[in-house]
C-alpha cells in the first residue's frame, strides 16, 4: 500500500520512529525507513510517498469461518481469523469492543466444528488497520489486527503447522 505524503500507509498516521533502511535502498537519497507509533507499520518514505513494508516470512493461509480466536486477556473476547501463518495471524474484530491493554495478547486457537484447539499462545500486535464494511444494507467498521507469535514450543509449531496443511486455504 503506498500514500502521498510522509505518513502511515495503513493508518494515515505521522507519528513515525526512525528505523534502519534496507541495505540495497539505503544508497539512493531521500529514502528513510520509519515505523509507525501508532500501529507499528513498518514504512519506507521515498520522497513524496509513504510505502508500506511487508515483514512476513511464512505464507499466509485464509481459514474457514469456523475457525476463531479467543483473546484470553480481553475477558475472553472471540474474533474472526481472516488469515493464519506459522508466525502469526490476522484477525477482525467489530470497533466497539473493548481496546486491548497491552500489544503483548495470550491467545487460543479453535475449530469450531470439531471443538479441537491449540491454547496459549503468545502473541502481539504488529499492526492495526480500520476498515468500513457494508453488510447487507448496514454499514459497521470494523479492526483488522495483525499479530505476530512470539515464543511457540515445539508442540505448538508442529499442531500449527498441522493445522495450516489439512484447513489452511491458498
Amino acid at each position: 500500500m503506498k500514500v502521498f505524503g510522509k505518513k502511515c500507509p495503513a493508518c494515515g498516521g505521522k507519528n513515525l520512529i526512525d528505523r534502519p533502511t534496507i541495505p540495497r535502498l539505503a544508497a539512493l537519497p531521500l529514502v528513510h525507513g520509519y515505523a509507525c507509533a501508532d500501529c507499528h507499520q513498518q514504512l519506507i518514505y521515498f520522497f513524496p510517498f509513504s510505502i508500506s513494508q511487508e515483514c512476513r516470512k511464512s505464507c499466509r493461509k485464509r481459514m474457514p469461518s469456523h475457525f476463531l480466536v479467543r483473546i484470553n486477556d480481553n475477558a475472553g473476547q472471540y474474533a474472526r481469523i481472516q488469515n493464519l501463518s506459522e508466525g502469526g495471524l490476522c484477525f477482525q474484530q467489530q470497533y466497539r469492543a473493548a481496546p486491548f491493554a497491552s500489544p503483548r495478547l495470550s491467545i487460543d486457537l479453535y475449530n469450531c466444528h470439531d471443538g479441537s484447539s491449540l491454547e496459549q499462545i503468545s502473541a502481539e500486535i504488529v499492526a492495526t488497520n480500520e476498515q468500513l464494511l457494508d453488510i447487507a444494507g448496514h454499514r459497521t467498521t470494523t479492526v483488522n489486527y495483525s499479530t505476530r507469535f512470539t515464543h511457540l514450543s515445539q508442540a505448538q509449531r508442529k499442531v500449527l503447522a498441522a493445522c495450516l496443511t489439512q484447513h489452511g486455504i491458498d
